[in-house]
């Protein structure tokens, strides 16, 4: 009995069994220890042959061909290779151009992911930068930002898509803008929700934090300074030379 996985040409072997016993040496360098074959319904003409460690690489055609001594057949078909990135990992950079600005990361994704921002209303938002590279698995890394800035209220969400695998991971991020006198208008609640990393809800509400209140102090500093020297103009002060 022989049992034969190949990849587009018999001679091209990612599995052999020949007469009771697997033949390692026989494969291609690259099935080398990504292979199993599960023989538990051999007698009946059933087998199943496991690939692990995928990568974009192996799409392609296989073929396993049976031969015994009363059996013979071959069937071909198409492996295709998908992968769901990692979750995003998302991040507060600080404001800019009179917003927020968020970025975001995720790595794992093959064929090329689909991103998109969209505003409360479901509007699609235009990143302030995207970048969608190969690493040297042959996935596909993503890097996207956008700013939000002052009346986008509400949520602003992120979807990345693997269209081949009609999934997608998506996230919201809620800005409540609330005007509070002599603070900036981004003074807010800001609160990040995703689900697949609860953690990331207190490091962004820190980072949230530590901005805001780095921006109060300025502001209350500029104002202070500003009073002092208006005082000073009104009561006629002088400052000797140095």
């Amino acid at each position: 009995m022989e049992i034969r996985w190949f990849r587009s040409h018999t001679s091209d072997v990612v599995h052999l069994y020949q007469e009771q016993q697997e033949l390692p040496d026989r494969q291609m360098q690259v099935f080398r220890n990504r292979t199993k074959l599960v023989k538990d319904d051999i007698a009946s003409g059933s087998v199943v042959l496991q690939l692990h460690s995928i990568v974009p690489s192996d799409k392609g055609i296989y073929g396993c061909r049976f031969l015994s001594d009363n059996f013979s057949g071959e069937a071909l078909w198409e492996l295709e290779v998908a992968g769901l990135g990692s979750d995003p990992h998302l991040s507060l950079e600080g404001f800019k151009e009179g917003g927020i600005q968020l970025r975001l990361r995720s790595s794992g994704w093959y064929p090329k992911p689909k991103v998109q921002w969209r505003d409360h209303q479901g509007q699609c938002l235009p990143p302030e930068f995207e970048a969608i590279v190969w690493d040297a698995q042959g996935l596909f890394s993503l890097e996207t930002s956008v700013v939000v800035r002052e009346g986008a209220l509400s949520n602003v969400s992120l979807s990345i898509q693997n269209l081949l695998l009609s999934q997608k991971k998506e996230f919201v991020v809620q800005i409540a803008d609330v005007f509070l006198p002599g603070a900036s208008p981004w003074k807010s609640a800001f609160v990040a929700t995703l689900a697949a990393l609860p953690p990331l809800l207190l490091v962004l509400a820190a980072l949230a934090l530590r901005f805001l209140q780095k921006q109060r102090r300025c502001q209350e500093k500029l104002k202070k300074q500003a009073e002092k020297r208006q005082g000073e103009r009104g009561q006629g002060v002088l400052h000797p030379p140095p």
